[in-house]
């Protein structure tokens, strides 16, 4: 089995999907007519995601980039637009119907059940495959933390989503239900004037409490939480899927610029066409499949990433990258199909035990999620500012600092990887045996400049039964760098270096069958 990675996209590229549409109530309290167009929205969004990360995953591979020069990063940022877009409508629909407590608990059971469910048959597939895969526990709250280590890989959008929840959820609380969309409003221009004041593109996919308000990515939920108000007002004109498409295809592939950004108002055009007139579900084979994929795209999104992960490591190192191509895309579909059902009977069986809980117990479940939800984002707040206070440290040692030598160090470079796109990854380990809890952050430099740094993050069981030492077999002194396929070797060679947080800097031994730029 070849070697692939557990993380092969960018945070920035990867999608999410909303809860499956729910019928408004008219006026009168009868049932409106329930919109399939949104149905295939969602199939098409999660096509479009799938297409996207299955030709980057290609590239990684076999180095085959053909499959991006058509569905380049675009198509990604697109798929999650869209899903942003129509979480915002539904939730603008359902936050002005059900009460907050009742609002809350079913978004947790909508999201919640499936994420856990798809990381417990991951976490085996990796397991049995030879990759032993650690679960960080805070990134399955889905809190706005920071940087976590995803085990999905695609859970970022997630976080953003039980954000929105939980400001919603409070909102209704606090009796400001019907300012909703005022202050939503006002979110959107707060947004604008950062984004024309700093004159950059405000996008971090990993963002800490404070840091999320004022990301762009924000926009097409927003506008999408306003688009019931629009439409109840008839202010959504007809033509809207002409404009639509034709504004998807020129940013796509003529419309220069930031992909995120000129997603934005395409994604935006194409949910309002779908909601501006609701359209029954046609018995035709189109509309089936179209319903189908739309039912499945939750656990499509949430298993599509490890799974091409796996299927990519397996497949023989001659397979064609169309072969993989269509193999990933293939596989990621079929999974996801047949776990629908569990996802959407787990779903039906929550809402029924909600619908007949009493008022109390729910708001007592909210509240209590509200409050560890906030509690874990405000420490994260706490301890990012530390972690950031030890990087800066770290590379003051790095850079400026002159190697140590000590007795009880073990530091080594065991293994360097070339992946098919040129990417080179450096693995190594350094720990003080005498001092296991100093915390270590490891750098590759070209020229006395630090190229990429990370803090040792990975446990090295292996070595630690090599030393006779099973006290570090959790510990956490392996480390992992990425130095990008953009910083060729050509330019120079690389230097690693490894900075503990008591000042020492050390060099780490290169093992003989290793070379930094092979």
């Amino acid at each position: 089995m070849r070697h692939t990675p557990t993380s092969l996209l960018p945070a920035a590229d990867q999608p999410i999907l909303s809860d499956r549409f729910v019928a408004p109530l008219a006026k009168d309290g009868s049932l409106m007519l329930r919109n399939v167009r949104l149905q295939y929205l969602r199939a098409a969004a999660a096509l479009s995601v799938l297409l996207y990360h299955a030709s980057v995953i290609v590239e990684r591979i076999s180095g085959n980039a053909s499959f991006l020069t058509v569905f380049g990063g675009f198509w990604g940022a697109y798929g999650v637009a869209v899903f942003f877009a129509l979480s915002g409508y539904l939730m603008g629909e359902l936050i002005q119907r059900d009460d907050p407590a009742r609002f809350m608990v079913n978004r947790l059971v909508r999201i919640y059940p499936p994420m856990l469910l798809a990381v417990a048959i991951f976490w085996v597939a990796f397991f049995a495959a030879g990759f032993l895969r650690s679960i960080d526990v805070v990134g399955l709250l889905l809190a706005p933390a920071g940087p976590r280590d995803y085990f999905l890989a695609v859970e970022w959008t997630l976080v953003y989503e039980m954000s929105y929840y939980v400001v919603l959820a409070l909102l209704g609380f606090a009796g400001l239900r019907q300012f909703a969309a005022w202050l939503a409003a006002c979110w959107i221009a707060l947004i604008l004037v950062a984004l024309a004041k700093d004159g950059l593109v405000r996008d971090d996919t990993l963002p800490l409490l404070s840091a999320l308000p004022l990301q762009a990515i924000n926009l097409p939920f927003l506008v999408g939480f306003l688009l019931p108000g629009l439409a109840r007002r008839r202010w959504l004109p007809p033509g809207l899927w002409l404009v639509a498409i034709a504004a998807t295809v020129a940013a796509a592939y003529l419309i220069p610029g930031d992909p995120r950004m000129k997603s934005v108002i395409p994604a935006i055009l194409i949910v309002a066409a779908a909601v501006r007139v609701p359209k029954p579900a046609p018995e035709t084979v189109f509309g089936i499949i179209g319903e189908r994929l739309g039912d499945a795209s939750y656990m499509l999104y949430l298993c599509h990433m490890p799974l091409m992960t796996l299927f990519g490591g397996f497949a023989p190192a001659f397979a064609p990258g169309l072969a993989l191509w269509l193999g990933g895309i293939g596989a990621s579909i079929a999974f996801a199909l047949a776990l629908a059902p569990a996802d959407l009977g787990m779903h039906r069986w929550f809402k029924t035990r909600i619908a007949a809980a009493p008022i109390s117990r729910l708001r007592a479940l909210a509240f209590s999620f509200i409050a560890i939800f906030v509690g874990i984002a405000a420490y994260a707040e706490f301890d990012a500012r530390e972690k950031r206070a030890a990087y800066a440290h770290a590379t003051a040692i790095i850079t400026d600092g002159k190697p140590a030598v000590s007795a009880t160090i073990r530091a080594e470079v065991d293994s360097v990887d070339r992946l098919p796109d040129d990417t080179l990854v450096i693995r190594g380990y350094a720990i003080d045996l005498d001092k296991p809890q100093l915390v270590t952050h490891a750098a590759v430099l070209r020229n006395g400049s630090i190229v990429v740094m990370e803090r040792s993050r990975r446990m090295r069981a292996d070595k630690a039964r090599s030393w006779s030492r099973p006290d570090l077999a959790g510990a956490r002194f392996g480390f992992v760098l990425m130095v990008p396929k953009r910083v060729a070797c050509s330019a120079g060679d690389f230097d690693v270096r490894v900075a503990f947080d008591d000042g020492r800097l050390i060099v780490p031994v290169i093992a003989p069958s290793v070379r930094l730029c092979a």
